[in-house]
């Protein structure tokens, strides 16, 4: 039973609720995320950052404890000699961060080991525990926060250009069921997985990408990156993750499905790394703005969400610039101004009532239309290219919005309406200009 909050920020714990997320005073956040590195900088920064983030609908920010590549050893004593202690200082300014978010009613998905460097490799088993129970009493009574074991948690014991080690996940399940255990308030605890790999086969990085073998978990958090998908020739056991992407039809359409054949394990699902907007030449940071659009209406045409992260996100004194030149904010925020005229958490993933209108990639097709529905109710269907759109609905009249995704960036999407339409041998068709990327909104009259 909750209590009035009072303040408009309280909303109890955050809970899952089948695949979406539900505080206890029953709002419903439509996840949009970011990962940003400046919790160590110049904490007047911050209200900037945080209005940006608010003004654009950005509700959860993931960071690493440590920081960046390189400072993972100034969180622990002595500079990184002793392990079984702490750096005070680090560990307040980590405290004000997720503290100054909760008040903007931002979530924060504080991760507790990045073995990018290697450095938190070197804690023994004991000190591995001393360190989540320290952690965790300083953090884990904030209302909004969703620690993290690990990112690329197989980065424990395995390399990247080997084998995945069998004792990863075994390490992961050990310390992710006392992470588990030490979230005494309820919050959501998670992992973050697979590892980068460009030589490992059978198991390689889509058999894991496939898999989700933690129980302990309230969320799931994964790296697929979609330039990788569209480069991969097929998505199999004895395939390694190309480190070149593709930006194609093949490229989202499989986002999309791997999304939606995740859902069997019926907990949220984050694309946690898509890859980033960093105008680089590389699967993990060749995003565009276009490209970070089409991902995240790919999720969420699968129920599920992604994050999007371009320069600021390694940024760790003023993000703000690097934020400010991308086009993506603008597109978020259409994307959650639409959840919000939806019941989004009702619907489910239904490709197969809409024409897919496919394209041929290596011999085979992949669809550029999809469609999450609550049949019989709403309809939201998102166009890559346009065209016309078939969609099979039950009996009924219904009403059509249109919004372009292409148009210019502005403070709200600009609905075209399409008027009213009464299906067909069970269909409704419209057409919508092609070569540019649309969402339309179905919604029965009652």
């Amino acid at each position: 039973e909750c209590v009035p909050a009072k303040t408009p920020y309280l909303h109890g714990p955050l809970n899952n609720d089948g695949l979406h997320f539900r505080h206890a005073d029953g709002t419903r956040p439509f996840l949009i995320s970011t990962r940003l590195s400046c919790q160590f900088g110049d904490r007047a920064l911050w209200p900037d950052v945080i209005r940006f983030l608010k003004e654009y609908r950005i509700n959860r920010v993931l960071f690493m404890m440590v920081g960046v590549h390189g400072q993972s050893k100034d969180l622990f004593g002595q500079g990184g000699a002793d392990l079984w202690s702490y750096n005070l200082a680090k560990f307040q300014a980590i405290d004000a961060f997720i503290d100054a978010l909760r008040k903007a009613d931002i979530l924060a998905a504080p991760y507790f080991y990045y073995f990018n460097d290697k450095f938190q490799r070197k804690l023994t088993p004991e000190q591995d525990e001393a360190f989540l129970r320290y952690g965790m009493a300083r953090i884990g009574a904030y209302a909004n926060v969703m620690p993290v074991l690990a990112n690329e948690v197989e980065q424990k014991f395995s390399e990247r250009k080997q084998q995945y080690d069998p004792r990863d996940h075994v390490w992961a399940n050990r310390f992710g069921k006392l992470l588990k255990e030490l979230a005494v308030f309820g919050v959501p605890v998670t992992v973050h997985n697979p590892m980068e790999t460009f030589a490992a086969k059978n198991p390689g990085f889509f058999t894991l990408l496939l898999d989700w073998p933690f129980p302990w978990t309230d969320l799931m958090l994964r790296q697929m990156q979609v330039g990788a998908l569209g480069s991969a020739p097929r998505i199999a056991d004895d395939v390694p993750e190309p480190t070149d992407p593709t930006w194609n039809a093949r490229a989202f359409a499989r986002h999309n499905d791997l999304l939606i054949k995740l859902r069997r394990f019926n907990v949220p699902i984050i694309n946690e790394e898509p890859g980033y907007e960093m105008e680089g030449t590389r699967s993990w940071n060749g995003q565009t703005s276009t490209t970070v659009r089409a991902t995240f209406w790919t999720a969420a045409m699968a129920g599920a969400y992604t994050m999007w992260g371009n320069l600021a996100t390694y940024e760790t004194s003023d993000p703000l610039p690097y934020m400010r030149r991308s086009r993506a904010p603008f597109d978020l925020r259409t994307l959650v101004q639409v959840m919000d005229r939806v019941p989004y958490w009702e619907m489910e993933p239904h490709n197969e009532l809409v024409n897919s209108k496919p394209v041929e990639v290596g011999g085979d097709e992949y669809r550029r239309n999809y469609l999450l529905a609550k049949p019989g109710r709403h309809y939201l269907i998102y166009s890559r290219d346009g065209g016309t759109i078939e969609t099979r609905v039950e009996a009924g009249e219904y009403e059509l919005e249109c919004i372009l995704l292409n148009d210019a960036p502005a403070a709200h999407p600009v609905p075209r309406p399409g008027g009213r339409l009464v299906p067909k041998d069970g269909k409704v068709s419209f057409f919508l200009s092609e070569g540019m990327d649309w969402v339309a909104m179905l919604r029965r009259i009652e």
